[in-house]
Formats: C-alpha cells, structure tokens, sequence
C-alpha cells in the first residue's frame, strides 16, 4: 500500500472543515445553536417586542406594534436570517427579499424600523424629474422685459404704462400661460371702457391709444414666445395698427397763433408757438433747437429731433423769419439754445391752455400737434408732398393718414376754378357764347394736343350707314334694334291739328 502522509491529510481536512463552516446554512446553524435566535415578547398592553442580536453581537429590539404573536414570529425568523446572512456577508435569499419589498410598498413604518437596525437597505428614492422652468408671473415678466429693454426714456414710460395697464386687468401675481386670447380682447375693450390711468381708471382711451396700448402688449408677450415661456401670442390677432382721426385734426388759422404769441409770457413761449405753427415742428424739436443751426442769411436751417432722422434740412419760411430775428435779438449773449426755459421732456399742455384761454380762444384738441399739421396741409397745397415730408421729417404716408386736412379754401377755389380743363374742352362749355369774339378766336385756332395712342374713330373702322344688327325669331334683342332703328328714320315734326 501507498504510504499516507498523515500531516498533510490532516491539513487538508481541516481546511475543507472551514470552507463547509463559511457556509451561510452552517453559520446560521451556528447562530440558532448559540441562542441568539430573535425572541417575540408580548406586552401587557398588546403590543410586541422583538428582541435579537445584530451582527456584532449587540442586542436589538423592534416594535412592530399590536400584531399577532404568529405573524411575530414569522417576522423574528426573517429577522434571524437576515442577521445570519449579514455575518456571512451575504444577500438575503430571494423570498426574504421580496417580503422585504413587498414590505416596503405596503408598511412603510414597519420597513423603516428595520432600516434603522441595520436589516434592510434604505429606499431608493426616485430622483425627481427636473421641473420645467417655471412660467413667469404677469408682473415678474414685464418688469424684466422693461428692465432689458434698450428703448429711450418716453419708451420706457409708455411700456410701464402698459405694464401696470396689464397688472390692474389681469392681476399681477397671474402666470402668462394663463392669458388668452379671449382675455387679450377683454383687454382691448377694458381699454376702450376704464383704460385711461390719468382718470383714475373710470374712462376709456381713444382709438389710436388702444391700439398703441395693444401693440405694446403685443410686443411683450411676443418676446415671452421667444423665450419659450408660453407657446402662443393672445394678442396675436388683435390689431395694432394706427390710423388716422380725421374728428381730432384742427386747422388752427394764423391769426389764432399770432394771439397766442401776444399774450405768450416770455420770448420763449413765442418762439415754441412759432416753431410749432410756422415750421411744422414736433413737440419735443421746439426746444432742442440750435443758434448754431440757423441761418438766417441763407433762410435754411437744419432741425434736430429725437425722431428719425435726426436732422434734416428745412427752409426758413417767410412767416416764421420774423420771430426768429426777434429771438435771436432777445437771446442771451453765448445762448446756445433758441430757447432755454424747458428741457424736451417738459410737459407744456397746461401752459399753452392757459395761454390760448389768455388770446380768447377756446383750447382745441391736441394742440402741438394740430399746429404741426396745419402747417402741413399748408404746405402740401402749393408744394410736391416729397418736399414737405422732407422739410417736415415725416413720410407722404403718414402726412396723408395723420396730418393733412381738407379744407374749405380748398373747396371754395375748385368751385371758382373748376379742374383747370385744357382750351380745347372749353369750346363745349355752356358760358361759349358770353365770350369775346376774340377770346373765341383764341379757343378755336388753340392747338390740340394728341394723344398718343388715340382710340379708333369711325372714320378708321369705316362709316357703316345701315345697322348691322338683323330681325332674329330666336334672339328677340335684334328685333328690339331694328325696330329702334326704323323709328331713327321717321321725322319728329308733325302738322298742328285744326279742328274742322
């Protein structure tokens, strides 16, 4: 027989005696044989304790509350298992697992007195979704939109207008996505109703001041689609567009200003109302005006404005060269300014009233502005509109829909006048008789002036003496032409009748 090495045989025994020992099955056999098993405890009020060994050897309790002292037990053994397979370092087995989920759905208090002994791994918590960026409220939108906005100071006025127009509608703490289109028409008539602020919010605003209101309203929520914070416009459909009021314009006649002028209670005020009536100038270009701009030499001067452009060309006009040497004898030595008492953002309206109340004159509507557009209705009659709305910083368009005026001088000389028709169109007037033999001499030997591309005549076409048109059963209109074409040829005088 082979000879047995008696030590290594017991090295190898001993280490497979190990490696059975390390199975989890044989330490929980351990475990039990060292009576550290979990021990249920009922209380004298029902409740249960439930007292076990983690581990390290430390002793624990769970209260699982007032349950049965069976389903105690069932609970102790998993408990058992659960501290036999940690000091393996092992995962519980499949069905402990899944009453370790199932008691996670279902009894989450009971789930998290084992996670606080160490049994049971925390919840895994679902990371929430980010959130989508939350929508802006009314207020907190257009107070960042005016905020960012790079427009010039009366802009920024007139959207703080609006903005604060939107809040007392809607309501500042409204979200945007919440505002429709049915509240943007709801909006439009609000304006047309309660809109004025200046009134205390207890009148309406004119026709053209709504649709500035709509259009910048428009505007804002426009760059809130653009931003992504609303899908839609609502004021998309409303209209924003200007038009003209022709129920606002006035003609305010020179003798009017000349009164006012009188009455204006500084060289300063003479010469706004001057610039405003005489060069058609805006509010605001009335006192940003140079001396080193004029020239009075050269009856030209170059207007600044806030407007574009920014400066233009403009003749000094017959009218108003008078009051500009007297400004500028009255002007202050090294006055840079014509005028110097009102900066351009002043507000003069009140001032002026009382001043065209002061000439006797009852205040009219929009006064600067009916002052520059009589002067354009002025011009626009014996001047080209290019010419004008060059001189007067503005386009024939809006000249046309804005400023110009029909006006009953207009009206009185195209009755005295007529159209201007050409002589030869004079020979057919009924007043051909009461004229000169020479004037009718002039008229018939005048020359006619052909057109172009003259229409055929019948002497081209070849006169046709007979009708064309023949007696048809079939289409009666030819029966009807003929027979007018008969009754062409009878005579229309007839014999007096004599009674016999």
């Amino acid at each position: 027989m082979a000879r047995v090495d008696t030590a290594q045989l017991t090295s190898q025994i001993f280490t497979a005696g190990w490696r059975l020992a390390l199975q989890p099955a044989v330490l929980a056999n351990i475990y039990r044989q060292k009576d550290v098993m979990a021990t249920i405890i009922q209380k004298q009020n029902k409740t249960i304790e439930i007292r076990f060994k983690d581990a390290n050897g430390k002793p624990q309790s769970i209260y699982p509350g007032r349950i049965a002292k069976r389903d105690a037990q069932a609970i102790g053994s998993k408990i058992d298992h659960i501290v036999g397979r940690q000091i393996v370092g092992a995962e519980p087995d499949h069905e402990v697992a899944q009453w370790l989920a199932k008691l996670a759905e279902n009894s989450g208090k009971l789930y998290a007195k084992l996670v606080k002994k160490g049994l049971a791994p925390p919840r895994q918590v679902a990371e929430p979704e980010p959130e989508p960026a939350s929508v802006p409220t009314l207020k907190e939108w257009t107070d960042r939109y005016i905020q960012e906005h790079p427009g010039a100071d009366g802009t920024i006025e007139q959207l703080e207008i609006v903005a604060r127009g939107l809040c007392k509608k809607f309501g500042g703490e409204r979200r945007l996505d919440d505002i429709t289109p049915g509240d943007a028409e709801d909006f439009r008539k609000w304006l047309q109703t309660k809109g004025n602020e200046r009134k205390k919010y207890k009148t309406g605003l004119a026709h053209n001041t709504v649709r500035r209101r709509i259009g910048r309203s428009k505007e804002m929520f426009r760059a809130a689609v653009k931003h992504r914070h609303i899908e839609e416009n609502p004021f998309a459909d409303e209209l924003a567009a200007t038009t003209g009021n022709p129920s606002r314009l006035v003609n305010v006649p020179a003798d009017w200003i000349e009164a006012c002028i009188r009455k204006a209670p500084c060289e300063d005020w003479r010469i706004i109302l001057a610039f405003a009536r005489y060069a058609g100038m805006r509010s605001h270009e009335t006192r940003i005006q140079k001396w080193e701009d004029i020239d009075l030499a050269n009856n030209v001067m170059m207007v600044r404005s806030n407007k574009n452009p920014p400066v233009r060309r403009c003749p000094i006009f017959r009218e108003l060269r008078p009051h500009l040497l007297r400004a500028r004898e009255m002007a202050p030595e090294g006055a840079v300014f014509v005028q110097t008492r009102y900066d351009h953002q002043a507000n003069i309206l009140t001032t002026l009233k009382k001043i065209i109340t002061a000439a006797g004159l009852v205040p009219w509507q929009k006064p600067m502005q009916n002052l520059r557009a009589t002067r354009e209705t002025e011009l626009l009659a014996h001047f080209p509109a290019k010419d004008v709305t060059s001189w007067l910083g503005n386009s024939p368009t809006i000249a046309h829909d804005h400023y110009a005026m029909a006006t009953q001088a207009s009206f009185d000389r195209a009755v005295i006048e007529g159209g201007q028709v050409d002589p030869v169109a004079r020979v057919l007037l009924p007043d051909q008789d009461a004229q000169p033999d020479g004037a009718k001499a002039n008229v018939d030997t005048a020359p006619q002036k052909t057109p172009p591309n003259p229409p055929p005549t019948v002497q081209d076409k070849g006169r046709q003496t007979t009708p064309t048109k023949k007696a048809d059963a079939k289409k009666p209109l030819n029966n009807w032409v003929c027979l007018a074409s008969a009754l062409g040829d009878l005579s229309l005088s007839y014999p007096a009748r004599t009674r016999t």
